[in-house]
């Protein structure tokens, strides 16, 4: 399903017919596999707890350098950085990092929970311009500085913030209270996501006013968490399988149609996709839930 929301009368017209054809013409949603290649890792880290118990890295996002970041587990979790030459660096004053620009700007959360921005050992508070609210997760930055994530003041929302400190508050039009949840932008400044209502959980596009939502085919939840400057969107669809167990499927979008990424050896019950380069397209995933199973970059088509 693919439905636009015209929130404004003054959307760009150029950008605002482009939707409206996307809308038109994707009343029938091809579906085909995708062509990837894939580079498994193992994420391992040189850390271990006092026992002698090995650390590994959970990764959440990645920049066009193949930088990843995430965080350390098992034990406390602490912000890890790993390099493209396989080298991890802990990140002193973080429990996570979700997301690193090409600038080589990453976000996340101190040790008490605030997001944070972190350039090199400088770690700089995110402060919202709403009033009496608290950042509860950071999710993406892009090259521009560009923040999305969620704060709650009581309630929680979704946030898009600029880098002078411009916040844009982000509820999607019909959701249920507190659910929507911005998970990527682009340098274009296009933030995708997931939201709620009665029958699920479904994929969000916003830009410049605009709301789309973006559901996998037939599937019960589907969830954005990446996009590229040229548009290709990645997520997570869930399916009801055995014993009421999901299933993932896990897919690329682009030019109306369904790609599905196919991993190798994977769990189809925890197997996911974390994020997606700006401009070179790499695709960060997992292939299983517990610390230390293989996780892979990939290039699809």
């Amino acid at each position: 399903m693919f439905t636009l929301h015209i929130l404004s009368s003054s959307v760009r017209s150029g950008l605002a017919l482009c939707w409206v054809v996307l809308a038109l013409t994707l009343a029938a949603q091809a579906q085909t596999q995708a062509a990837c290649t894939f580079n498994f890792f193992s994420p391992t880290t040189p850390f271990k707890l006092p026992d002698g118990t090995p650390v590994f890295m959970q990764p959440l996002g990645i920049n066009d350098f193949g930088t990843i970041v995430g965080y350390s587990s098992p034990g406390k979790a602490r912000g890890l950085i790993r390099w493209a030459n396989g080298g991890v660096t802990r990140v002193k004053g973080t429990i996570f990092l979700n997301a690193r620009n090409d600038h080589g700007t990453s976000v996340g959360l101190d040790l008490t929970g605030r997001g944070i921005l972190v350039n090199g050992t400088t770690i700089t508070p995110i402060v919202l311009d709403v009033n009496n609210s608290f950042i509860d997760e950071v999710r993406g930055i892009n090259k521009w500085g560009t923040i999305v994530g969620r704060y709650f003041s009581p309630l929680t929302h979704g946030f898009k913030r600029f880098n002078n400190g411009t916040t844009h508050t982000l509820d999607f039009p019909g959701a249920e209270e507190t659910t929507t949840e911005p998970l990527g932008i682009n340098d274009n400044g296009m933030v995708v996501g997931s939201y709620d209502t009665f029958d699920g959980t479904h994929g969000f596009i916003f830009h410049n006013g605009q709301w789309a939502t973006l559901d996998y085919p037939h599937a019960v939840d589907t969830e954005l968490v990446g996009i590229t400057n040229a548009g290709k969107i990645i997520g997570n669809a869930f399916f009801v399988g055995g014993f009421a167990d999901l299933s993932r499927t896990l897919f690329l979008y682009e030019n109306g149609t369904f790609k599905v990424i196919s991993v190798p050896n994977s769990d189809p019950e925890t197997r996911s996709l974390m994020s997606i380069s700006p401009k070179q397209g790499l695709i960060l995933g997992v292939t299983a839930g517990p610390a230390g199973r293989p996780a892979f970059i990939a290039q699809c088509q």
